[in-house]
């Protein structure tokens, strides 16, 4: 596994977080923290998977270029895993470049991640 730097942002209808941090990258997985959020991308070549865990919930998220998919989501203490349906209109994935623009349950988000080796 290979130490990197990451500009993380995420866009929605409640505001802008960015995120400047480390994290690791092997063959097609990177994993970094956002403030109490542990976030694990599994990367392939039109389809990203993005689990993002902390101690009140963890939700799974399933982007792929040629459709929309069901997402999950768990909050701990509560064994209800809820579905969400996830729909994209961007996926755009290079070495050191990710960005999803998608619909989750109607609600619009834009994530981008920028990674640089270190």
């Amino acid at each position: 596994m290979a130490k990197i730097n990451l500009k993380a942002s995420i866009i929605s209808d409640d505001g802008v977080l960015n995120i400047n941090t480390s994290g690791i990258r092997s063959k097609n997985k990177i994993i970094y923290k956002e403030n109490n959020v542990t976030v694990t991308l599994f990367i392939h070549s039109n389809r990203i998977e993005m689990n993002r865990c902390c101690n009140e919930y963890e939700i799974y998220l399933i982007f792929d270029k040629n459709k929309d998919t069901i997402s999950t989501y768990s909050l701990f203490g509560n064994s209800k895993k809820f579905s969400l349906e996830t729909s994209i209109q961007k996926l755009k994935i290079t070495k050191n470049l990710i960005e999803i623009i998608y619909n989750l349950e109607g609600n619009k988000f834009e994530y981008k991640l920028e990674v640089e080796d270190l």
